[in-house]
């Protein structure tokens, strides 16, 4: 088992501006004032949620380790040339392990944002990773997700929730501003991967907690 967790940035400034929405005010605003307000405030909300989509956002980081292993990452102190590298490097640990990769929320987040963004990179990526026909992932790929769904797709959680759920401690923090904090001194990257260490731990400590083996 390779347990994983990815983190995400939003794009460059540049690149935003060719993806932004032609914002409009609700149409039964008169007031200039305000109609500046609701564009503004539609405006901030598309970079607040940026890093949240393959579209505005990139891979700034990822983590991995095997069942009884550290945790390695694979970051660059969150420049953006190197989101290329990050894939690859991704996807040939993939390549050259035959072991199951475990994350959690992965089919809605993590696996669709590696896969569209390495669509930019123009990166090969393995033919066993997605099936059109059947709408799947790989075998290969673990959601956690799928544990506390089980046959309720409606039912949802947070890592962090889980962990609580089977005796665990919670994440401390989210890390919506870890793409700032790799960039920034060394008292911030270190925060940032010790909040992407704890992901990869937590996630393979709650895989145990409930009766799962790697």
């Amino acid at each position: 088992m390779i347990f994983f967790d990815i983190e995400t940035a939003p794009l460059m400034a540049s690149e935003m501006n060719e993806r932004m929405p032609n914002f409009k005010a609700r149409a039964n605003l008169k007031d200039e004032a305000k109609i500046e307000a609701d564009i503004k405030e539609k405006r901030d909300k598309f970079f607040d949620e940026a890093a949240l989509s393959p579209f505005t956002g990139r891979v700034c980081a990822f983590g991995y380790a095997a069942a009884e292993d550290e945790v390695t990452l694979i970051h660059y102190n969150g420049r953006e040339e190197d989101e290329k590298v990050i894939l690859v490097r991704f996807w040939n640990l993939y390549i050259n392990s035959e072991d199951s990769f475990v994350g959690f929320n992965i089919a809605n987040f993590d696996l669709p944002f590696l896969i569209r963004r390495s669509y930019v990179h123009n990166i090969t990526m393995p033919n066993d990773i997605f099936n059109p026909v059947y709408r799947r992932y790989g075998k290969r790929f673990i959601d956690m997700m799928d544990y506390w769904r089980l046959t309720n797709y409606q039912e949802r959680i947070s890592l962090s929730n889980f962990a609580v759920h089977v005796g665990l401690k919670p994440k401390e923090e989210s890390g919506k501003f870890f793409h700032e904090w790799i960039k920034g001194d060394k008292d911030d990257v270190k925060k940032a991967e010790d909040y992407l260490t704890n992901d990869v731990e937590l996630t393979r400590s709650v895989y145990m907690r409930i009766g799962l083996t790697a």
